[in-house]
């Protein structure tokens, strides 16, 4: 290494933030085992606190965006529409009578459609993606017509109104719809367009009553291979239905109590449930009859919510429920095949800065934010002080702080306003005072950087990208800078967000902008020119500017460093480093074997070739003045076979026509000391000889919201403690070089 001395840690375990329950997850594509996985399959998952996550199943999962549906406002239940030619749509329902149809490219209601006709409790979409079945506590199921296009729904029928509210709902193709209610009954309505019939009861069958109180039908699914309906009831019987003579074959007593969610292979011939007992069951049909053949216990609690996936290269089943976090398993091996546990917080949308000047740790969430004060002192344990909270009384969640290099000036950022604050230091607090501008407050951004204490750079919620001086006389001059156009491919017409800004990186006069779709573009601030550096074919997970290297770091979600020379007047714009060159290609095997995803780099500018590197669950550090010594291992298979990620040759972007049929094949040793200067052992990835003497990894901390240089000898690693109440909630040990 070539830092000398120490370089002390702080473990600032003190940032709380809360998570939702998972209470919602939906695949945007039905399994089709006869041909590719589509470049726009995606995953939509929804919890308690209001937000939806959108997650993307290639390279072992990474999250791509989350939305923001407001203060507590839950998320219930979500749909996807995916109609051949159009935009992805995306519904969801919570707790009231209001079915919400989502804008994906800037993550704001498209369309609230009120039902006016009780609390909605269920949503389910028929298989030709044009209608809405909505269930409600009144008892009411109501059909709505979304073949419109975006932002379209219309009254289509209400069906014939039960006493009992309606907790799940299935449709049987586009004819009949099949409803599980709270009075242990299981009801199927005709649902057929231009049938007479249409709107009327067909059928109506008990489950088995409990004697203590009244049964409740948590959850049904139509088994289409088999013309079966299968129920989930607060009993913890899993039964099997004859559709068309509405009468039971099987019944299996399999849970110790309510069963939530149910879900199928393709073929029909796996069915999986799961609820309240934590447990994941699986039947298997056999000669016609269906067994329990195995069951797995991959959660900590209740299993709200349970999807599945198949394709050439894909085998996903995914849970979630009270214990937070996203399992993925495998349908095909589920019994004795492997299974990963997402971890519960993976900060690719930062909540958390670090103001070096004035030492202070910022945090928001939802409409909350808190700014920590870091004291100098080594030696205490509490070394650390809440000096301000501010709570904003508007109904947006917070999309993105920013604080001037002074410290003087905060900037929260909402969807559809941004608001600016004065912060004066007395008495070991922060006295807050609002400072108008009025462009601003009637500009929501997603992104704001400073550039000093008064210049800032922001990405408007429409991606306009713009500086503004904020000690200028007029407040509503803000200078809008045109950026370059990005081609659409097939994939960013399905997924609107893709062409979209998802990473924004400000140092001195370099500004950097990374789209979800891998383009990434330079902006000179003196002069207003904007140029494009690189078009990956890949997401970027982090980016930074190194003004001292003068180049710009990326990572993909391989975990793969990119470095390009980002000077503006010379041919070498956009080319890769030299450093780039040699090593992109070489990179330690801890990075690259590693599944979570780097979310962050940042370095000391004293030490411009240091650069540093962290993820959910690991921290590294990079010299980029050497070259890691030449990787001589057999190159690792392009394909797994844990059945954890797509393995197909399928693109993140893919402009081919993917319904064509195509043949597929399936360090050094580094002492850790804490401040007891008790000695850390090393993790098995830092045993041994090291490969390179240019790279550090330590997988000790975890899980991290953030990391960054507090001071040139201070590193601050945020991290969330498994419980708040934690006395040794900031500790101090030292990383030895």
């Amino acid at each position: 290494m070539t830092l000398e001395g120490s370089l002390a840690v702080h473990r600032s375990r003190f940032v709380n933030f809360p998570s939702g329950n998972i209470t919602a997850i939906c695949f945007s594509h039905k399994s089709n085992l006869g041909r590719l996985t589509p470049s726009d399959l995606r995953l939509a998952l929804g919890r308690s606190d209001g937000t939806i996550e959108v997650w993307n199943p290639r390279n072992a999962w990474f999250q791509e965006v989350i939305i923001r549906s407001g203060r507590e406002r839950a998320i219930e239940g979500l749909c996807w529409s995916n109609v051949a030619g159009e935009p992805l749509r995306l519904f969801s329902i919570g707790g009231s009578t209001v079915v919400t149809e989502w804008n994906l490219a800037t993550g704001l209601p498209l369309r609230n459609y009120d039902c006016n006709a009780g609390v909605i409790w269920s949503i389910a979409i028929n298989d030709a993606q044009n209608k809405l079945a909505v269930g409600c506590d009144n008892g009411t199921v109501m059909i709505i017509d979304i073949s419109g296009g975006p932002g379209s729904l219309e009254h289509d029928a209400i069906l014939a109104r039960q006493e009992a509210r309606i907790l799940s709902l299935t449709w049987k193709q586009n004819d009949f719809i099949i409803g599980g209610c709270s009075d242990g009954k299981i009801r199927i309505w005709f649902a057929k367009d231009g049938d007479s019939s249409k709107g009327r009861l067909r059928q109506t069958m008990k489950v088995d009553k409990s004697r203590k109180e009244s049964t409740l039908v948590w959850s049904v699914f139509f088994l289409t291979g088999k013309n079966q309906i299968v129920s989930g009831d607060s009993t913890g019987s899993v039964k099997f239905w004859d559709f068309h003579y509405a009468t039971l074959t099987q019944s299996f007593k399999t849970h110790e109590a309510d069963v939530l969610c149910l879900t199928a292979d393709a073929t029909s011939s796996r069915l999986f449930s799961a609820g309240v007992d934590r447990k994941i069951v699986q039947f298997t049909s056999i000669n016609s009859k269906w067994a329990n053949t195995s069951n797995r216990l991959f959660h900590g609690n209740d299993v709200r919510s349970m999807c599945s996936y198949q394709s050439r290269g894909a085998d996903f089943l995914v849970s979630g429920g009270a214990e937070k976090t996203l399992v993925i398993s495998s349908l095909s091996s589920f019994a004795d095949g492997k299974y990963k546990k997402m971890p519960l917080y993976i900060p690719f949308t930062k909540n958390i800065l670090i103001n070096k000047a004035q030492r202070l740790v910022v945090m928001w969430h939802q409409t909350i934010v808190k700014i920590w004060h870091v004291g100098f002192g080594l030696d205490s344990v509490k070394n650390y002080k809440l000096v301000c909270k501010l709570v904003l009384k508007d109904e947006q969640d917070i999309s993105t702080c920013s604080m001037s290099p002074d410290g003087q000036v905060l900037i929260v950022a909402r969807p559809s306003m941004t608001k600016v604050f004065h912060l004066r230091s007395s008495d070991n607090k922060l006295l807050v005072t609002k400072l108008d501008n009025e462009l601003l407050l009637r500009t929501g951004c997603k992104f704001v950087k400073f550039v000093d204490n008064s210049k800032i750079v922001a990405i408007s919620s429409e991606d306009e990208f713009f500086t503004l001086d904020l000690e200028s006389e007029d407040d509503e001059i803000a200078n809008f800078i045109e950026l370059p156009e990005v081609a659409q491919t097939k994939s960013s017409i399905k997924v609107p967000y893709l062409n979209r800004i998802n990473n924004l990186e400000v140092q001195g006069n370099h500004a950097v902008i990374s789209r979800y779709c891998g383009a990434v573009d330079t902006i000179d601030l003196k002069i207003g020119k904007c140029r494009s550096l690189a078009r990956l074919m890949n997401f970027v997970t982090a980016i930074m500017i190194n003004d001292k290297r003068n180049s710009v770091v990326l990572v993909t979600p391989e975990n793969k460093i990119l470095e390009f020379n980002i000077n503006q007047d010379s041919e070498e714009s956009g080319l890769l480093t030299q450093w780039s060159k040699n090593n992109t290609a070489n990179l330690p095997k801890q990075l690259q074997n590693s599944k979570e995803k780097c979310v962050g780099i940042f370095y000391d500018k004293s030490f411009a070739d240091q650069i540093w590197f962290w993820s959910s669950t690991w921290i590294a550090k990079v010299d980029f003045s050497k070259d890691f010594s030449v990787n001589k291992r057999r190159k690792p298979r392009k394909h797994t076979s844990d059945g954890l990620t797509i393995t197909d040759d399928s693109n993140f972007l893919n402009d081919a026509d993917e319904d064509e049929e195509n043949d597929v094949e399936i360090e050094d040793n580094l002492e850790i000391i804490s401040s007891q200067f008790s000695k850390f052992k090393p993790s098995d990835a830092q045993k041994g000889k090291a490969e390179n003497s240019n790279f550090f990894f330590s997988d000790k901390y975890r899980p991290i919201l953030f990391a960054d240089f507090l001071s040139e000898k201070e590193l601050i690693i945020v991290e969330k403690p498994a419980t708040m109440g934690s006395s040794e909630a900031f500790d101090l040990p030292k990383l030895v070089f």
